[in-house]
């Protein structure tokens, strides 16, 4: 069974993971980060994944540039949050082109004028295309 809380909260967990790495191997010197999230109805649940990854003294590598668990605001009363919400949005029909580009034909305007623009300015990226396996399908 398809679980989107589920989801959202291992797409933050791997999302906080990254932006740690970016942190501690690409920024000279070693930078700290904040986490803003527009508000969302599993807040609760959302802060507490976040701050397991950074607390959690059973994980090998917390989470430890990440200054305080995110904070929530509504994205209709901040531009860069809006701005946010477009660029997750290019990024997520982008991907799901490149995952499905007969299902998600209709995204193909996206890959014209956007895809390579963004190639050009990012520096740590993927999407990773690997399927779950069956048993986790249900």
């Amino acid at each position: 069974m398809h679980d989107p809380n589920r989801l959202y909260r291992g797409i933050l967990r791997e999302a906080i993971k990254r932006i740690d790495q970016f942190c501690t191997e690409d920024c000279n010197p070693v930078a700290n980060f904040v986490l803003i999230l527009d508000d969302h109805d599993q807040r609760q649940a959302l802060l507490t994944a976040a701050s397991q990854a950074m607390y959690d003294p059973s994980l090998a590598e917390r989470r430890r540039h990440l200054i305080e668990p995110p904070f929530h605001l509504d994205s209709h009363r901040y531009q860069t949050l809006q701005a946010a919400d477009w660029i997750a949005g290019l990024i997520g029909r982008l991907g799901a082109m490149r995952g499905d580009p007969e299902a998600y034909s209709e995204n193909e305007v996206f890959r014209y004028y956007f895809e390579q623009r963004l190639k050009m300015v990012q520096r740590r990226s993927g999407i990773r295309t690997g399927r779950l396996p069956p048993a986790r399908l249900k």
